[in-house]
């Protein structure tokens, strides 16, 4: 036999120190006192782009859910800041040219370089201490039916426990984003076997070593404390898993809160967990506490002799007499139940592998602390106790006096939320976990831009001239590449996008520009395809716009005869517009669409034999000199434009980039299109851009609701005028408040982009390096005029000698591994 016993550790173990006993419902934990505890993750609104009144209606609602908690509730917000360095893999993009996938590798190594990037997540605990079970039954008797007579106390006691956080999360859902932490049950050995994941536990693992992963629960899910443990090393500085500890306590709080009040926590560029820990007295309690301390204070008012022998003097301490004010004001609002009062406990919980390099983090946390007017220590003798204070459902270790009340609370907790953005595409028409749109390095906390809210990925881009509009629109089409079987149709002014588009292996075509014999370099034959009833149809209604286009009242007269002759041209070879006119009957047709044949001055342009547009996975439409051709030419080109896209949505995903939209807003026929596409591409999987400098335009173009409505993602450019009248209230009316005009008035213009969404609101920079800036940030006219030059002296190849004239080396390189 083999002497075990010196093997044998009788002491406690850290298992021990550790409340967690049993999982008892779906995310409730019962711990070894008696209490149950729930969890939820959550984030709250971004205060940055909040107004003071919109700060403190949080704050005041928070306040009024908390204050109707009394004795035997605690709560616990966690804000966890962590590191983050999830940029989209490359075999997770399908970028199908050299270029694009460039600039996409480019951002990605200066992403990964910063190595600076953090955000923060936001959970919340909930545990009650049911009171002692009264051994008295007369009550129970009297007061309740046979069925709640017969009812065990552990499963009445579990059934109040969920009714009541069912009512606190729904009073926090109309102010937080909220979503319960549950159990997950997962099917493993081809569904022979299920395993059981529980995200409160591993909530609870993460607080005590760091590590956020799934921890599969036993068959019977009881001593969870052995499941949660750790090795930990107590001391001067603790240890927990071979990694140093330190606890910054906050042991001092400023004269007056105000919400937000540390915020600032939430831009450092480190990992951290802030635990702010509030156990609730009930009014009786708070005011007999509070009662003691009015009483050592009036105690201080008066020297000790005076008191003794009942005598008057001058000495008189103001500070105990402001402090015993106080506590008279706290003893009152205790009493009238509008706020509550309890115990808060805050502290700051770092863990690092190098002992030095955590000391220096303590200090900055420190430092920042002290500086918005708290008072902070970092913890030695007293760690282990905060560490174990700061542990969800812990309510023994590390309790801090003096009492605050919940209106306090709602300023001090961590609910300001940086928006980051959805880690994947959140449109359910792209496949499973496709990577979001773009992600930027800005700041110390990144952002994920995603067009998309849901199935609706329509977006309002609006700023002045020269503000940057047109590199992110060209930055955007290159990143949108990165999902498989894209199409992006462009609409631009001014070749701002024909750098990407020429580069990326698109087509580029001058509507309405000559070649140099005065051929137009693109004609059309909208009559060519009339195989279906929609395509006779869309003829039929088409060339009735061109004929009301030339002044002429359209009757039923004029729509028999049009559709008529379009069955006719549908059963013969000729369909040019020429063919059409020649076999119509009615003289009011002939004249008006004499315009658009050869003989008038659009024949060039609308009246070829067979059409010489084909549509490319990118294709962008310059429509500049069409517009200089006016309305009666801009509109049926464009109409016929429009149709050919809509035919090649069929679900693959799709972005139609309008620049300059306020060009079509100003017509009746875009306004109408314009609107049905708001309302029915989404379910094509095709996403409407519209970008518009003139923002008076925008608001007279009469469907400014619908733009509102229908575009729930909304890019604003930096805009110095934004609060003057007039603009403001374009402003006001797509729903920014004060500040956000205040942030889109002193964004810094070509560098910064404000975007706002159902999902949250963020000012972001772009952070363009120099390949991409080479082809979404060339758009003015000497570098269009040499990239045309270099397109036409070495075909295809020429990014690389483009780039080796912007000074960019290995540009070869580069653009092969791309």
């Amino acid at each position: 036999m083999v002497a075990l016993r010196s093997f044998r550790h009788s002491g406690p173990s850290f298992s021990d120190l550790v409340p967690y006993a049993a999982l008892v419902a779906n995310g409730v934990i019962l711990l070894k006192d008696g209490s149950l505890m729930a969890g939820w993750y959550f984030a709250g609104p971004d205060s940055e782009s909040s107004t003071d009144a919109e700060r403190n209606e949080v704050s005041r609602q928070i306040n009024a859910i908390l204050s109707r908690l009394g004795s035997g509730w605690m709560i616990q917000v966690e804000a966890v800041r962590v590191a983050t360095s999830d940029y989209p893999a490359r075999e997770e993009c399908h970028f199908p040219d050299p270029v694009t996938r460039a600039i996409d590798d480019e951002r990605r190594a200066h992403f990964e370089e910063g190595r600076g990037h953090f955000e923060s997540r936001h959970a919340l605990i909930l545990t009650w201490r049911p009171p002692e079970r009264r051994r008295s039954g007369l009550a129970r008797y009297v007061y309740s039916d046979s069925e709640s007579r017969t009812a065990r106390y552990a499963d009445t006691v579990l059934e109040n426990f969920q009714t009541s956080i069912r009512e606190v999360e729904q009073y926090l859902g109309n102010v937080l984003s909220i979503r319960r932490m549950v159990t997950r049950s997962v099917e493993e050995r081809g569904g022979f076997q299920t395993a059981r994941y529980d995200e409160l536990f591993q909530f609870i693992r993460f607080s005590i070593t760091g590590e956020n992963h799934p921890v599969r629960l036993p068959e019977i899910p009881m001593y969870l404390d052995w499941l949660a443990t750790a090795e930990f090393n107590h001391g001067l500085t603790p240890m927990v898993d071979s990694r140093y500890l330190a606890v910054i306590g906050i042991d001092g709080f400023p004269a007056e809160s105000w919400p937000g009040i540390l915020n600032s926590l939430d831009l450092m560029p480190l990992t951290y967990r802030w635990s702010s820990r509030f156990i609730f007295l009930d009014d009786q309690e708070a005011r007999a506490r509070l009662e003691r301390t009015r009483k050592k204070w009036q105690q201080k008012v008066r020297p000790f002799f005076d008191q003794l022998f009942q005598t008057q003097s001058r000495s008189v301490d103001q500070d105990a007499m402001a402090m015993v004010a106080e506590t008279e004001d706290a003893i009152a609002q205790a009493s009238s139940q509008l706020v509550a009062y309890g115990y808060y406990t805050p502290v700051i919980v770092l863990l690092e592998d190098n002992e030095t390099r955590l000391r220096e983090k303590a200090e900055a946390v420190r430092r920042l602390v002290q500086a918005e007017g708290f008072g902070a220590r970092i913890e030695t003798i007293n760690a282990t106790e905060a560490f174990l204070g700061s542990l969800p459902g812990n309510w023994y270790a590390n309790i801090r006096e003096p009492l605050i009340n919940t209106r306090n609370l709602a300023d001090l907790i961590p609910l300001n939320s940086v928006w980051s953005g959805a880690p994947t595409a959140p449109c359910p028409f792209y496949p499973p976990a496709s990577p979001p749109l773009m992600l930027v390095a800005s700041g110390s906390t990144p952002f994920r831009l995603n067009l998309h809210v849901d199935d609706v990925g329509h977006t309002l881009i609006f700023g002045p001239t020269g503000s940057g509009k047109s590199t992110l629109l060209a930055l955007i089409a290159a990143q949108f590449r990165r999902y498989a079987r894209a199409q992006i149709f462009a609409f631009d002014k001014g070749r701002s996008i024909l750098p990407v588009t020429l580069a990326a292996g698109g087509d580029h075509y001058e509507i309405g520009e000559s070649d140099g014999e005065g051929t137009p370099a693109l004609a059309f034959c909208p009559l060519a395809k009339l195989g279906s009833d929609g395509d006779r149809a869309w003829a039929s209604e088409w060339i009735e716009t061109l004929v009301a286009l030339q002044g002429v009242t359209i009757t039923p007269d004029h729509r028999n005869a049009i559709s008529r002759q379009v069955a006719l041209l549908a059963a013969s070879n000729g369909r040019s517009l020429s063919d059409f006119v020649s076999g119509v009957q009615m003289r009011e047709i002939k004249e008006a669409l004499h315009h658009y044949t050869v003989d008038g001055p659009m024949g060039q342009l609308l009246d070829a034999e067979s059409d010489g547009l084909s549509l490319r996975s990118f294709q962008t439409f310059e429509i500049e000199q069409l517009m200089n051709l006016g309305e009666r030419s801009l509109v049926p080109v464009l109409t016929y434009l429009f149709r050919r896209i809509e035919k090649r949505l069929t679900g693959a995903p799709s972005l139609i980039i309008l620049d300059e939209a306020w060009l079509m807003l100003g017509h009746p026929t875009f306004r109408d299109k314009i609107r049905e596409w708001l309302k029915v591409l989404r379910k094509a999987n095709c996403a409407v851009i519209l970008a518009t400098q003139s923002i008076s335009d925008a608001e007279r173009s009469g469907i400014i609701d619908v733009l509102k409505e229908s575009c729930p993602t909304k890019i604003c450019l930096p805009n110095g005028a934004a609060r003057e009248p007039g603009t403001r209230e374009f402003y006001e009316r797509i729903g920014f408040n004060e500040r956000q005009i205040e942030i889109v008035a002193t964004a810094l213009p070509k560098r910064e982009y404000y975007v706002a969404s159902p999902e949250g609101r963020r000012l972001f920079d772009m952070a363009l390096g120099p390949v991409a800036l080479s082809f979404a940030g060339a758009s003015g006219k000497e570098d269009l005029k040499q990239i045309q030059a270099l397109k036409a002296e070495h075909g295809d190849a020429w990014p690389v000698h483009w780039l080796q004239q912007r000074g960019i080396g290995d540009a070869e390189t580069l653009l092969h591994n791309g």
